[in-house]
């Protein structure tokens, strides 16, 4: 059997930034010859799965609503509350113990050679060895893994400062992270173990969710704080792009700087904020032209209201060259996008890790922290529109997500693995 002929399924929940990375690896792949490729997901993306010109599997159809709910965190901000976390936890639990068990029907038929599974759905994984498939997890944000030293994630947004003091924080935060991971596992053991999960760390101390062959991650390793990762961990690169164009994209006004502001198409909970938000900078920006995107590619909204225009999406690759500076929340995909246009950003992280992604952006120099007030944040948009050292140090990570090729470093790996 040559490479090309591996037949491979990939897993992804129905999101965009977990997705859309998928299906640029999987375009690449086909381009290059394997044509033997599902894609399992659940409906809503169908069009967006076949416009990529692969197979799409219909997963969990019945449950398509309520996961898109989990995903919103139930209109409100997650956060660091306990109790909200077990919450979240649990109610992914019953989707992912549904989705092992569809997936071991299904492949207990026609299992593929290899699956790549999104790192939020690992009984995917265990659907796969159970089949005797090859299980691979992909990373659409690398800095929730759990390492044995260096500033963990997940904690607000720590900073990363090589000192003792900070070595002594850093391994209490991992110790609070691990301590609360083991106790949401043992308050879920029964139904943890109904799905095939023994542990959530191997003997190494590795964490059980992800594949101990290949984690694919989706990033650069510049971009990240210094880490012990785990030895299946593969920087490469991050496959920008988003999948779904728009002919509702803003004009571009010659000769004005412009601002895009965007929290990508998780969070509705925030939109409110971000409108308000918008608004104010529109006030204090005369002479820019400000952009606000709700996230939503099925929408039809353009609004102007003198210089803030309100549409329903910006198709990032096609538009971001735009713009003079961007004010986003701190996502994967659209801190990536913004890197590889060479953009700096105002960095406004909501939930998750995205408060991760900012402390990282703002330590390289390529953006500021944004503070929520429309007058600090119009002058901080002055100040990266003005001093280009923001350029350049936006311009230079920039290269390097260019430069990555991430279908290529795949090749290699499916070379060097089969």
């Amino acid at each position: 059997m040559s490479l090309q002929d591996l037949r491979i399924d990939w897993v992804a929940p129905p999101f965009a930034g977990h997705l859309f990375p998928m299906l640029r690896l999987a375009e690449g792949l086909r381009a290059a010859g394997f044509e033997d490729q599902r894609v399992h997901t659940t409906p809503c993306m169908e069009s967006i799965v076949a416009g990529a010109g692969l197979e799409f599997c219909p997963l969990l159809a019945d449950r398509e609503s309520a996961i898109l709910e989990v995903a919103a965190a139930g209109g409100s901000r997650v956060g660091l509350r306990p109790l909200s976390l077990l919450g979240q936890f649990r109610e992914c639990l019953d989707f992912l113990g549904e989705l092992g068990e569809a997936l071991d029907g299904r492949w207990s038929k026609d299992a593929p050679d290899l699956v790549i599974a999104d790192s939020v759905l690992p009984t995917a994984g265990l659907a796969a060895n159970r089949a005797g498939a090859r299980w691979w997890t992909s990373m659409a944000a690398v800095s929730p893994t759990e390492t044995r030293r260096g500033t963990p994630s997940y904690l607000g947004g720590w900073r990363s400062v090589d000192s003792r003091a900070y070595r002594l924080r850093d391994a209490a935060g991992r110790a609070v992270i691990r301590g609360f991971k083991r106790t949401a596992a043992l308050l879920f053991r029964g139904r943890l173990r109904a799905m095939g999960v023994d542990g959530i760390y191997r003997a190494d101390g590795t964490e059980t969710c992800y594949s101990d062959d290949v984690i694919l991650g989706l990033g650069s390793r510049a971009f990240e704080f210094e880490r012990d990762w785990p030895a299946a961990m593969r920087f490469v690169g991050y496959p920008v792009g988003t999948m779904v164009g728009s002919d509702a994209a803003p004009p571009v006004e010659p000769g004005r700087p412009h601002l895009l502001v965007t929290l990508g198409t998780h969070l509705q909970w925030a939109r409110k904020d971000a409108l308000e938000h918008a608004q104010g900078l529109a006030r204090r920006l005369e002479g820019w032209t400000i952009h606000l995107s709700h996230g939503d590619p099925e929408g039809q909204v353009l609004r102007v209201r003198g210089n803030l225009t309100e549409v329903s999406w910006v198709p990032y690759d096609e538009s971001l060259r735009h713009y003079a500076v961007i004010c986003h929340h701190g996502g994967a995909g659209i801190n990536y996008a913004a890197l590889a246009a060479g953009i700096p950003a105002l960095v406004w992280p909501r939930d998750f890790d995205q408060f991760d992604n900012a402390a990282r952006l703002i330590a390289l120099g390529a953006g500021l922290g944004a503070k929520g007030e429309a007058e600090a944040d119009a002058a901080a948009i002055r100040q990266l529109h003005g001093d280009p050292s923001f350029q350049a140090a936006a311009e230079r990570l920039g290269q390097e997500v260019r430069s990555a090729a991430p279908v290529d470093q795949l090749l290699r790996l499916l070379g060097d693995s089969f």
